[in-house]
């Protein structure tokens, strides 16, 4: 069965006549009749009642009943012209944790979102082994994370580092320059991604048993910071943007944490249908990387 059987065939259903079927269609009436016996052939029944010397065609029972099935193959065969000619766009599944989509990339992600260049970017924040659970699977085809983890498929490339810095209402007691003996520890709001920052964290506060709070969030974080003397070590790019948003102080430590290293994580043996979206994003991302907006937001 091809386009040409099932587009005479729903000519004669509306015309009831193989000549005005033939001269719609370009074609000579013997050429219709050939296409409608081929097709019946095909379908293994007949379509049409052919009577000697009556212009008008009359469907049989099956010919009646094909006529919704022809409409439906006609319209798919029309979908799928349609599709061919069409740029195919490529469709790439991102997932980070919550800091970085937030204050780090989600201008990247705009553009792209916004750019011209065949690329449908679907983003998600999740925990670092979350994320390397789904680069593991295929379920996502780049994480970005704080962390590098061991897992057998799974490849951290370091993108960046940046320092932490201790966060606190514009109205809190802490100077410039903060040493760590000078922050309590009941007054500390925890947030951390990173192991090292916990044995840093340890190191200061080890013989203080004071209970801390802690938020795992961005926009959690956000909220405390009416607190007068809460405080937080945080990275320097979450501490940027509170400041454009927010009346933050901003305090270097005396004493720098551990560095906060970012890393884009993807799996060694990418599915080749994703090859060349990866391969895009990441040229997207090395470019976003040198931009003043970028830099700005991690120094």
């Amino acid at each position: 069965m091809n386009i040409e059987q099932v587009e005479t065939f729903l000519m004669i259903t509306e015309t009831k006549n193989l000549s005005l079927a033939a001269k719609n269609l370009f074609v000579s009436q013997s050429a219709v009749s050939h296409r409608i016996r081929s097709l019946e052939e095909k379908l293994g029944c007949e379509l049409l009642i052919r009577a000697r010397g009556e212009k008008v065609v009359s469907l049989t029972l099956k010919g009646e009943e094909f006529i919704e099935i022809a409409i439906r193959w006609k319209n798919l065969w029309n979908e799928t012209k349609l599709w061919t000619l069409q740029k195919s766009k490529m469709n790439l599944k991102l997932a980070s944790i919550d800091s970085l989509n937030t204050c780090v990339f989600s201008n990247l992600y705009k553009d792209l979102i916004n750019s011209n260049n065949a690329i449908t970017l679907n983003v998600s924040s999740h925990w670092s082994k979350t994320i390397y659970d789904l680069i593991e699977s295929h379920d996502i085809d780049i994480g970005l994370s704080l962390n590098s983890l061991k897992y057998p498929s799974a490849i951290a490339k370091p993108l960046f580092k940046s320092r932490g810095v201790v966060l606190s209402s514009k109205s809190s007691k802490y100077p410039e320059i903060v040493h760590p003996h000078d922050l309590k520890a009941a007054d500390e709001i925890l947030f951390s991604y990173i192991p090292e920052y916990e044995i840093w964290h340890h190191f200061w506060w080890e013989n203080d048993q004071s209970e801390h709070s802690s938020v795992d969030t961005v926009s959690l974080l956000f909220t405390m910071f009416d607190l007068e003397e809460k405080w937080a070590v945080v990275p320097v790019w979450i501490a940027r943007v509170f400041e454009k948003i927010h009346p933050v102080k901003i305090s270097e430590l005396a004493v720098e944490p551990p560095k906060y290293s970012c890393y884009q994580v993807s799996n060694r043996n990418p599915k080749p249908s994703k090859i060349k979206a990866i391969k895009k994003f990441s040229a997207a991302l090395d470019a976003y990387m040198k931009t003043d907006v970028f830099l700005n937001s991690i120094k």
